[in-house]
C-alpha cells in the first residue's frame, strides 16, 4: 500500500515537471512572437519620430507650457505602466 503511494507521487511529479517545461517552452515562444510584433513597430515609431522631431521642436519652442505638461504626462504614463508591470511581475505563487 505504502508503495503505490510512492509511486503514485513519483508519477505525478514526473507529469510536473513535464507540464513545467511544456509551459515555459510555449512562455518562451509567446516572448519571441511579441518581440517579432514589437521591433517593426519600434523601428517604424522611430523613424517617425525622426521625421517629425524638427516639427515637434519648434512647437515645443512656440508652446513651452504645453510641451511641458505633455512630457509630464508621457512621464506619469510611462510609471503607470512600469507600476503595472511590476506588481503583475511580483505576485507569489501560495
Amino acid at each position: 500500500m505504502k508503495r503505490d503511494y510512492i509511486s503514485e507521487i513519483d508519477r505525478i511529479g514526473k507529469q510536473l515537471a513535464d507540464l513545467r517545461t511544456t509551459l515555459a517552452g510555449q512562455a518562451g515562444d509567446a516572448a519571441e512572437s511579441a518581440a517579432t510584433y514589437i521591433a517593426p513597430k519600434a523601428r517604424q515609431f522611430a523613424r517617425q519620430f525622426q521625421k517629425e522631431s524638427y516639427g515637434l521642436g519648434k512647437a515645443a519652442q512656440r508652446n513651452p507650457s504645453a510641451a511641458t505638461g505633455a512630457i509630464v504626462g508621457v512621464m506619469l504614463l510611462g510609471a503607470a505602466v512600469a507600476w503595472l508591470l511590476a506588481a503583475g511581475g511580483g505576485e507569489k505563487d501560495d
